[in-house]
């Protein structure tokens, strides 16, 4: 199971560790959820969290090497769960005078991102997968690099002309060059852009976020760095990634059917 680890950054047992303690932490507070013994107040926050944790564990499994067929989808399908039972307002950005937009924060952003790329990448059913699009529809998100996967597993969506966000917003110049790639008609260009971005862009603009730089973090925060919307545009345009395969945040083993 660990003969082919897919991240050196940390040793196997590390990785052992660190599966095992996000499962015991997490069994331990769905089973206070369960017993009822979360205040009202928190029940939204504890949800949120076992979302981190399913996450979690999908990507510290993807890590330490994992057969492709023993990360469970049912994960990934309870994280989106989850989230629409659990989502609100909170992970949207507010204006100077307190008005909230529609447009997300970024370590919201990247995770609706990587469930919107897990949930396409391990084929869960649409059922499941439409309750996040839900949760975006609910929120009134509209930004292109969210559609362009959720249309590659729900085909009779509609498709957006414009996004929802305002003038100044930053977060999509963070993806900047995959946005570009998922319009290219070329796909020569559309490669050469998604090798900008995973091997350049994707990691090294990611510097607000709790988790860059935390495989240097003493307290075992660390889980890995992979760029799943990297890997589920590859696969939805059916892109020859030799490239940038050898990349050291790009999840390859997750393409599938595009592994020559």
């Amino acid at each position: 199971m660990y003969s082919n680890m897919r991240d050196n950054r940390k040793d196997l047992q590390y990785w052992e560790k660190v599966i095992s303690l996000t499962e015991k932490l997490r069994n331990q507070t769905i089973e206070k959820l369960e017993q009822g013994l979360i205040s009202c107040d928190r029940i939204n926050d504890v949800k949120r969290y076992l979302v981190d944790s399913y996450l979690r564990s999908i990507t510290e499994k993807y890590s330490a090497g994992y057969p492709i067929q023993e990360l469970n989808s049912d994960d990934i399908i309870k994280a989106i769960d989850l989230t629409h039972e659990s989502w609100d307002g909170v992970w949207k950005l507010k204006d100077r005078k307190g008005n909230e937009l529609n447009q997300y924060i970024l370590s919201a952003y990247d995770e609706m991102l990587w469930m919107l790329s897990l949930g396409y990448l391990l084929d869960i059913p649409n059922d499941n997968f439409q309750k996040l699009v839900d949760v975006i529809d609910r929120d009134q998100v509209k930004d292109f690099l969210f559609e362009f996967i959720i249309r590659a597993k729900i085909k009779n969506r509609k498709p957006i002309v414009e996004e929802s966000y305002q003038k100044y917003f930053w977060i999509p110049h963070i993806f900047d060059s995959l946005r570009k790639a998922i319009v290219e008609t070329d796909k020569t260009n559309a490669e050469l852009l998604v090798k900008q971005f995973v091997r350049k862009e994707w990691y090294n603009k990611h510097k607000s976020q709790g988790w860059y730089n935390s495989h240097n973090n003493p307290h075992d925060t660390y889980f890995g760095y992979w760029s799943f919307e990297t890997t589920a545009v590859v696969k939805i345009m059916g892109l020859d990634d030799r490239s940038f395969k050898d990349c050291q945040y790009y999840p390859k083993d997750l393409v599938m059917v595009f592994d020559s």
